[in-house]
C-alpha cells in the first residue's frame, strides 16, 4: 500500500511553498501531487517550479503527479490546466476538461476525489478512456468503496487525512468576506493557510473556508482502519497538507502501515501532533462530522 501526500489546497507563501516540499523529500511518501485544485487566482507557483519540485522530488525517491482545477469556467482556469497538462508528469483530472485535453494513450492519467467516481459504472467508464488510477470521493463509505475495487480491480486511492473538500463555487467566500467580488481578489485567503473557520450559533466548528471552496472545520482520519482498508483493496492512502504537523502525520500513518503503531497508539500520537480533534463518519455511512472508534457492521436487506 502507498502513502501518498495530496495537492496543498490553501494559500501558503511561495517560500513556505518551496520549505514544505523540501521537507517533503524526506518525508516516507511513495507519491507527491502538485499542482493548484481550488482557484487559478491563488496559483502562486509556476509552471517551470512546480517542474522543478517535481524533478527535485523524483530524485528523493517519490513519484510525483500534477493535480488540476476542480471547477473550470472560464478560459483564464482552462488554460491553467492546459499548462499543467504540458508538465512531464502523470496528470490527476478533477474536471472533465482535463480528461479532454489530455490523451491517456501518452500520459497517465488519474481520476482525482473531486470526479464523481461513486460506483463501478463510472469507474468502468474511466478505466475505458484509459484512467489508470482513482481517488474516490471523500463522502464514498467502505461498503460502496469495497464494492467498486472488487468489481473493476481498479488502482484506488483514498482520502485518509486531512480537512474534508466538501464542496467548490464559482463565486469566493473569502473576498465577500471582506466585501469584495471575485474578480477584485485581494488574496485575503493567504490569511487563512488553514481556512477561515466558521462555527454556528451554539459555536460549534462546522466548516473551513478557503477562498471558492469549503472544508470541514475538524480533520478527518482514517489512520485507525488501516487494515480495514487493505483488506477492502485500497492501494494508497492520501495524507493533505495542513500548514502544520504534516511530517507528523505522515510518519505516524507510514509507521501504523507498516504495523509498527498499534491502532491507539496512533491515535494518541495523531491527537498530539494535530491538537484537534477528528471526523469519519462517511468511511462508515454515516453524517460526515461524525467520529467512529470501531468498525460499522454492514447489514444487508
Amino acid at each position: 500500500m502507498e502513502l501518498t501526500l495530496g495537492p496543498i489546497l490553501f494559500e501558503w507563501k511561495k517560500a513556505d511553498i518551496f520549505r514544505f516540499y523540501e521537507e517533503a523529500a524526506s518525508m516516507p511518501l511513495d507519491r507527491v501531487y502538485l499542482g493548484e485544485v481550488v482557484c487559478a487566482r491563488k496559483n502562486i507557483l509556476t509552471p517551470r517550479e512546480i517542474e522543478t519540485i517535481g524533478a527535485a522530488l523524483e530524485r528523493a525517491g517519490k513519484k510525483v503527479a500534477v493535480s488540476t482545477l476542480a471547477v473550470v469556467s472560464n478560459e483564464e482556469e482552462l488554460a491553467l490546466v492546459r499548462e499543467m497538462a504540458a508538465l512531464p508528469f502523470p496528470i490527476e483530472a478533477n474536471d472533465a476538461s482535463a480528461l479532454n485535453i489530455v490523451d491517456a494513450s501518452k500520459k497517465e492519467v488519474f481520476a482525482g476525489p473531486h470526479i464523481e467516481t461513486y460506483n463501478s459504472s463510472s469507474v468502468r467508464f474511466l478505466k475505458g478512456i484509459g484512467v489508470k488510477r482513482i481517488t474516490f470521493p471523500v463522502e464514498l463509505g467502505r461498503e460502496s468503496l469495497g464494492h467498486a475495487i472488487a468489481e473493476t480491480g481498479v488502482t484506488a486511492e483514498v482520502f485518509a487525512h486531512g480537512k474534508l473538500p466538501l464542496a467548490f463555487s464559482w463565486r469566493c467566500y473569502v473576498s465577500r468576506a471582506y466585501g469584495l467580488k471575485k474578480s477584485g481578489c485581494k488574496r485575503h485567503c493567504a490569511l487563512y493557510p488553514d481556512g477561515m473557520e466558521l462555527k454556528n450559533i451554539e459555536g460549534e466548528r462546522l466548516f473551513a473556508i478557503n477562498g471558492t471552496s469549503i472544508l470541514s472545520a475538524k480533520p478527518h482520519t482514517l489512520v485507525g482502519f488501516v487494515d480495514d482498508l487493505k483488506e477492502t483493496g485500497v492501494a494508497a492512502l492520501r495524507i493533505s497538507p495542513q500548514s502544520k504537523n504534516t511530517k507528523e502525520v505522515v510518519g505516524i500513518f507510514r509507521e501504523r502501515m507498516e504495523g509498527r503503531l498499534a491502532v491507539d497508539e496512533a491515535m494518541r500520537e495523531l491527537a498530539s501532533a494535530c491538537e484537534d480533534e477528528f471526523v469519519n463518519g462517511w468511511y462508515h455511512s454515516k453524517a460526515g462530522k461524525d467520529c467512529v472508534k470501531g468498525l460499522v457492521p454492514v447489514i444487508s436487506i
